[in-house]
Formats: structure tokens, sequence, C-alpha cells
């Protein structure tokens, strides 16, 4: 199994994304982070600026998280 490992901000505080999974037109990863001590969940990413970035949104909607889809081709 690979994780990335994405910087998240410049104190060290890093984003952690596994098992990436395709279901149709949806995509999916297990991410947790080193904010908080949750274990690893699996949330739909949204594919945002053709295609060049994903987002990890929040249950009201709120980004919480955005990165490079480059990172996702390391966990496939």
């Amino acid at each position: 199994m690979t994780i990335a490992s994405i910087p998240d901000d410049s104190v060290s505080n890093k984003l952690y994304i596994k098992d990436l999974r395709i279901d149709k037109d949806k995509v999916f990863v297990k991410y947790k982070s080193t904010y908080n001590q949750i274990p690893f969940v699996e949330v739909e990413l949204n594919i945002i600026d053709e295609g060049k970035c994903a987002t990890i949104n929040g249950d009201d909607g709120t980004v919480l998280y955005r990165f490079s889809t480059g990172w996702l081709n390391g966990i496939k």
C-alpha cells in the first residue's frame, strides 16, 4: 500500500491520502491529517480546475484541503 504525504502548511503538518478508488465518474480516497487524531476516513474528491486540482470538502461544503491531482498518481 502506498500513502501520499502532502505538505499542508509551513509548520510540518501533512495530509495523508491512500486507497484511491474510482467508481463510475466519482473518485474516492482515504485521508487523515496531522491536525487531529482521526483515523483514515474515505471521502469523495471534487476534481476542479480542469482536472489539475482536487478538494476534500466538509459536510457543509467547506473546502478542507486542496491539492494537485498529481499526488494521486503515486497511489494508483
